[in-house]
């Protein structure tokens, strides 16, 4: 499809602010699909592709916080609310495991979450 195609389609059918417009453009796009089962196949299975990869990353960083708060606990370091919170809210992997590997040599938990 060329770049013009494409600008057209958006033009014609992107997402509109009026609810009544936007309602009958998403109409449009489940007949479109109906009518078309490979491309409804395809955007299945991208959506399962994005949801394992969601699930994993969920999943890596479950067991990161599982893993740093062991550490935590086998050193006997106590989690203020105030820390087990940070540790509960962080969505980066990488931040987790640099708290974990500063878990195995801090001398306090809040000294390990730096």
């Amino acid at each position: 499809m060329s770049a013009t195609t494409r600008e057209e389609l958006l033009w014609r059918f992107g997402k509109a602010e009026d609810p009544e417009v936007e309602a009958r453009r998403q109409r449009i796009l489940e007949v479109l699909l109906e009518a078309s089962p490979q491309v409804q196949e395809r955007l299945i299975e991208k959506g399962i592709e994005k949801g394992i990869e969601k699930g994993i990353g969920k999943g890596r960083l479950a067991e990161a916080r599982a893993a740093l708060r062991r550490v935590l606990a086998r050193r006997q370091l106590a989690l203020s609310a105030l820390d087990d919170a940070r540790i509960e809210t962080c969505v980066e992997l990488a931040t987790l495991e640099r708290w974990h590997d500063q878990a195995i040599t801090a001398t306090t938990a809040s000294e390990a979450l730096q």
